[in-house]
């Protein structure tokens, strides 16, 4: 205790998990007897450098036997451009949660007829719906979507007033709401200079 440099030069070479400073014995290291840093145990996990697979006091969490069974789920990914774009299985319900929770009260849905002729808007406006939000729906959207198709977008979005927009689909729904958010939001922007 009395050479607090020697102590921590000693404890940067050596490769073990615990150094007893001045204790009679091993016990010291395991708590309670002679400190009060460690939990009390009966045996020493000396980590990775001695062949244990843990370096803290052996506990009754070590000693119980749990099982866990895990199936394939892949993580749901995101990216902000400025707002949430999710995509992955299973992504739909946080996503309208985001939406309702933000506050948001008015959608505009952007999609692709397929889309929309199967039902899949329907998924989004069922649940905005029942949670008080309006929703519209422009599903005029084709594959390399023209300008002229985003005009009609920017004007049913000009008309209804929305609060958020969500595109369902692919690149091309993504691209068209994104340039109608921006002819909604900034309509002195021209896209043919």
């Amino acid at each position: 205790d009395n050479q607090p440099e020697r102590v921590a030069y000693f404890g940067q070479m050596m490769k073990t998990a615990r150094i007893l400073i001045n204790t009679p014995a091993s016990q010291g290291g395991i708590g309670d007897l002679y400190n009060f840093k460690l939990a009390p145990s009966l045996t020493l996990g000396c980590g990775s450098w001695g062949g244990n697979s843990i370096s803290e006091n052996v506990g009754p969490k070590h000693l119980i036997n749990k099982k866990t069974v895990a199936k394939r789920a892949e993580n749901m990914l995101w990216h902000k451009l400025p707002k949430s774009i999710y995509f992955r299985r299973g992504s739909l319900p946080i996503a309208l949660d985001e939406v309702i929770t933000d506050g948001h009260k008015r959608a505009l849905i952007v999609t692709d007829r397929f889309l929309f002729n199967n039902g899949y808007a329907d998924q989004i406006t069922s649940v905005l719906k029942a949670a008080g939000v309006e929703t519209e729906v422009f599903f005029e959207v084709e594959a390399d979507p023209t300008l002229s198709v985003v005009r009609k977008g920017a004007e049913l979005a000009n008309s209804f007033k929305p609060d958020v927009i969500i595109a369902l689909g692919g690149g091309s729904p993504m691209d068209a709401a994104k340039i109608m958010w921006v002819m909604y939001e900034h309509p002195e922007t021209h896209f043919e200079e």
